[in-house]
């Protein structure tokens, strides 16, 4: 983590840690979530508790709280690498990919499939949760999950 990482990492650990005593409790972790519009029940503010508190002290230090910290930026990362992946395939836009626009794509990289009409529309039907002919981003993540494009040729 670089300097300017652990210092906005101090900013939000001091956001949460209200009496400054160096720990967040499950008390100032409830108060501060709720602040910030997040209602969550004691049962589930138990287990997030529980989930970050690594030593098992019943607090959450800065060093816990960097873990924590640390995952949310890895997810936000791994996010934006979706989009720009998604975006590949989505030429015009729209905010989905359709078979054209696969075929297209899988041409460009000289792949087989991407001459193959029906190769491109049963990859797209196999993505397609909602069942409305194309592929929008969370179906897009579901299949990068589920190991791409490649994986659904093996179908």
């Amino acid at each position: 983590m670089n300097a300017v990482d652990r210092v906005e990492l101090r900013r939000v650990f001091q956001m949460f840690d209200r009496n400054r005593d160096g720990k967040i409790t499950k008390q100032e972790l409830g108060d501060s979530l709720k602040d910030l519009g997040i209602f969550i029940s004691d049962k589930e503010l138990s287990q997030i508790m529980e989930s970050i508190d690594v030593n098992g002290d019943g607090f959450v230090d800065i060093d816990e709280f960097g873990i924590l910290y640390q995952t949310i930026e890895n997810e936000q990362n791994e996010e934006e690498d979706m989009m720009e992946a998604f975006n590949v395939f989505d030429q015009n836009r729209d905010g989905f990919i359709t078979f054209e626009e696969l075929m297209s794509v899988l041409s460009l990289l000289g792949l087989k499939q991407g001459k193959a009409i029906e190769d491109c529309k049963k990859m797209i039907a196999i993505v397609d949760a909602d069942g409305d002919g194309r592929v929008n981003f969370i179906e897009f993540k579901q299949m990068m999950k589920d190991g791409g494009f490649a994986a659904l040729r093996s179908r």
